[in-house]
């Protein structure tokens, strides 16, 4: 239930050293640039489009991956341009060619994006359910024609080959809500943005149990 726990000092440091280990070893950053975007010719200004992720992507335009872009792409002379939209908006407006790059995406996620041979990090996938519900969990195969719900846009029915029932939501509070209120079984997320969730909201998860499901 939403604002239902506190968290202690030691805990909110707990999360603290386990972002920074996150943010070095699992999760993923991809830059995925249009395949007509330069041509022969640089280009004076890039587009970043990206959902806001805490520490990496934030809406002030700081962040880690923003940083990285502004290292490779402004010595070279190309002015970075950054803005925030939600996942789905942003892997439109790059099909539409509204903006150049999106950030997070799946190895070829898209079929009209050049992805790079090179990356430095990845997600673990993780499924989130009640163990009242689930009490012997499986994995993969326990999602099989179950309600699961994640981001709208992660597209994740496209890596699993089961019969699922999708359902997507804007955001990670709306998911808990309805998942607080039985609207679906399977709650599936990047770990780390699941556990930043979790903490931000203060969701109980005394009743939950946590699996890993697959790493991209």
């Amino acid at each position: 239930m939403l604002n239902s726990v506190k968290y202690s000092k030691k805990y909110l440091n707990m999360l603290y050293y386990e972002e920074i280990y996150v943010l070095k070893n699992i999760f993923i950053f991809i830059i995925l640039i249009q395949l007509q975007l330069f041509g022969t010719q640089t280009p004076k200004e890039i587009f970043i489009v990206s959902e806001s992720w805490e520490n990496l992507t934030n809406k002030d335009g700081s962040g880690l991956y923003f940083d990285l872009a502004r290292m490779i792409y402004e010595p070279a002379g190309v002015s970075v341009k950054i803005k925030i939209y939600p996942y789905k908006r942003s892997t439109m407006m790059v099909e539409k060619k509204r903006a150049d790059v999106w950030l997070g995406s799946y190895i070829d996620e898209e079929d009209y994006a050049l992805y790079p041979k090179y990356y430095f990090d990845h997600d673990i996938v993780t499924a989130m359910y009640k163990k009242k519900k689930f009490p012997n969990f499986g994995g993969l195969n326990s999602l099989k024609d179950k309600n699961v719900c994640w981001i709208r846009g992660y597209g994740y029915d496209e890596y699993i080959t089961i019969p699922i029932k999708k359902h997507e939501r804007n955001d990670r509070k709306s998911i808990l809500q309805s998942f607080d209120k039985d609207r679906f079984d399977i709650f599936l997320d990047a770990k780390y943005d699941m556990q930043k969730a979790i903490a931000k909201f203060k969701f109980d998860t005394s009743e939950y149990g946590f699996n890993e499901i697959f790493k991209f």
